[in-house]
């Protein structure tokens, strides 16, 4: 299955075009719901969220509610003034509302609005009470999320109205603690009173939404990206399933839009721009490596000669030759590149279809090597598939011959990327498990050369597909040597 989604520029950074394919992963979705929301219209907000996303993408999504209390709408108004100068404390806007309090409110304000403003400003002394209150409805909101999401990879919050304001703060929390990574923690939200999405993440909302204009005169908020009217249902055009979810309103097919852009995203591997590839960052499995420059002096102090026969320093400089996968045909294969020369001797069945390089700050060369989730090439290339593959890599080896069997400590970096999720590594090649199928051989040149490369195992991948659904999950599993050397 495949879902077709226009990422427009209100969504993401730039205009592209995104697939869904089974092999993206999708998150589990967490619903916080705005101001004066009851328990019981929150999930029933939720339900619509789950509904729609279901329509869209053929099979249930996993969708929960975490709570945010209401307390009426002028205590509501209240705390989220207080989150929003605690968000910006700028002065301006402060003058601007207390302004208020001589009746001088700014033409187009709700008088709600305006009248919450000037209760707020009025009581700055219960500000400690606003502070407490919000600090034990984050403490509620994130044990909601933590309890949805126990057995998540990937999180997708998606808050309405005042929701906003606690998602950039749930945003913070989850990813300063560890619990989730940046690439792993997406928010997409509706009616948001805040200037700003944590972590890139993306939001709608409507030109017409009172609430949110109102605001907007006393303080800035994010700029409205859609029209859609207001209905005598919600005259104030700010209502989560009333407005933004609406099937009979043109926000409906934008939201869902935008929802699955935001999934789409996570399950993206950004690369530089000079290397930018929709196929490449799309892959649901890349490999990445690289690593210091030639050090003569670590080879020479351990008994060996310079490796003779190669004048590319890139080649010096990453020090593994290939990546292989045993794959599930059972057979090790290395990953090259689909036009270079296929070594003697090497049967080849997987042959990855998508590589290239670049260098980084640091001058590094990295090489990049992608398997899609369609066959690429379509004739000669390959896929994933359902199975377990094991990750070996093999470290070049050229001493004089008869020179000491050791495999020198030197750094390099190996990178996984498996449905937008990178993990990094940074480790000496002494401190990694041999495979013991190592392929040492004489040279015919009379030189007394040996080349050959040294056998390394990193870890295994397993990828299953849910029956229901059709999609697959990756799940990789690090060597305990590897995963000691994770740089995060």
């Amino acid at each position: 299955m495949k879902l077709k989604i226009f990422i427009a520029s209100l969504f993401l950074a730039t205009n592209a075009w995104a697939t869904l394919t089974q092999c993206d992963q999708i998150p589990a979705v967490v619903h916080i719901n705005g101001i004066t929301t009851t328990i019981r219209d929150a999930r029933k907000n939720t339900k619509w969220l789950y509904e729609a996303l279901e329509q869209e993408l053929g099979h249930p999504v996993k969708t929960d509610l975490a709570y945010n209390q209401t307390h009426g709408f002028f205590a509501d108004i209240a705390q989220t003034f207080y989150q929003l100068s605690q968000q910006n404390p700028d002065t301006a806007p402060e003058q601007i509302a207390e302004a208020l309090l001589y009746g001088n409110a700014p033409e187009g304000m709700d008088a709600r609005v305006a009248e919450a403003a000037i209760r707020y400003y009025q009581a700055k002394a219960e500000q400690a009470a606003l502070a407490q209150l919000t600090l034990d409805e984050e403490g509620e909101i994130l044990r909601d999320i933590r309890r949805a999401t126990a057995e998540a990879d990937k999180v997708l919050l998606v808050p309405h109205s005042q929701g906003n304001l606690f998602a950039n703060r749930m945003y913070t929390l989850l990813t300063e603690s560890g619990e989730l990574r940046p690439q792993d923690l997406r928010i997409h939200g509706f009616a948001s009173p805040a200037d700003r999405v944590l972590g890139n993440g993306s939001y709608l909302t409507s030109r017409y939404d009172v609430v949110i204009s109102s605001l907007d005169l006393l303080r800035k908020v994010l700029p409205h990206n859609i029209e859609i009217p207001r209905t005598k249902a919600d005259l104030l055009g700010h209502g989560f399933k009333e407005v933004y979810l609406n099937p009979s309103l043109n926000g409906r097919e934008a939201a869902t839009t935008g929802l699955l852009a935001a999934m789409a995203a996570m399950n993206t591997t950004p690369y530089p721009a000079d290397i930018a590839d929709s196929m490449l960052s799309r892959a649901p499995l890349i490999f990445d490596f690289y690593g210091p420059p030639f050090n003569q002096q670590l080879w020479q102090a351990a008994g060996w000669d310079r490796p003779q026969g190669f004048s590319d320093p890139d080649f010096y400089g990453n020090n593994i030759a290939w990546l292989y996968l045993k794959g599930p045909r059972g057979i090790y294969s290395p990953l090259l590149y689909r036009g270079d020369d296929i070594p003697r001797g090497f049967m080849i069945t997987t042959v990855v279809g998508i590589a290239t390089g670049f260098r980084d700050q640091d001058d590094r060369y990295h090489y990049v090597y992608g398997l899609t989730c369609d066959m690429y090439p379509e004739t000669l290339g390959s896929r994933l598939e359902p199975g377990t593959y094991e990750i070996l890599g093999d470290y070049v080896y050229q001493p004089w011959e008869g020179k000491p069997d050791v495999l020198l400590n030197e750094q390099n970096n190996f990178a996984l990327t498996y449905q937008g999720t990178r993990h990094n590594y940074l480790f000496g090649q002494a401190t990694q498990r041999r495979a013991f199928d190592d392929q040492i051989i004489g040279l015919d040149d009379g030189s007394r050369n040996a080349f050959g490369y040294f056998s390394l195992v990193l870890g295994k991948i397993i990828v299953t597909q849910n029956e229901t659904t059709g999609r697959y999950k990756i799940d990789w599993q690090p060597t305990p040597e590897l995963a000691a050397t994770e740089v995060r």
